[in-house]
């Protein structure tokens, strides 16, 4: 089993990042017309990774095992989780606990009390699992035949 370590996303990643969540959310079931509709979700930016809002869990050998992002809100003291994606070949490895840990602690650095996700229905039970509480649901913005739970994880008050 391989150890991830936690970094912050290379502007010269963004290709290969963008294409991680590709191949993760077509392995989720989701057919080519679905992903021509949502690439804006699935595309990591240069200025979301100058923004240090990228972080890339990372093996020994150096690949990319998994992305999250997480941005600020216009609501004060909730951030966003923008996105998690694990490379399908190392679903199960326990990746997605490392960069939702990583995602916690930049809501912390952000000096946020919340993480607001709006989940793919399938990884639901990995966020409640995490901590996280179903708030609502609501259509996917880029799909709206697509009805996305919505959840919230209050980040614990203490040490990290």
């Amino acid at each position: 089993m391989d150890i991830y370590k936690i970094r912050d996303a290379k502007p010269e990643e963004q290709r290969e990042l963008t294409r991680l969540c590709v191949r993760a959310t077509m392995h989720a079931g989701h057919d080519e017309a679905f992903i021509d509709r949502i690439m804006p979700a699935l595309t990591i930016t240069v200025p979301m990774i100058s923004g240090n809002y990228v972080q890339v869990a990372e093996s020994h050998s150096g690949e990319a095992g998994g992305v999250v992002w997480v941005t600020p809100t216009a609501l004060q003291g909730i951030a966003l989780l923008h996105g998690l994606f694990v490379d399908p070949t190392r679903w199960k490895c326990g990746i997605g606990r490392v960069l939702f840990g990583a995602a916690v602690a930049r809501t912390r650095g952000m000096k946020a009390g919340a993480l607001m996700i709006y989940a793919e229905p399938s990884a639901e039970g990995f966020y409640r699992r995490m901590g996280a509480t179903r708030i609502g649901e609501g259509p996917f913005y880029f799909s709206p035949e697509t009805v996305l739970p919505h959840l919230l994880y209050i980040i614990p008050t203490g040490a990290p």
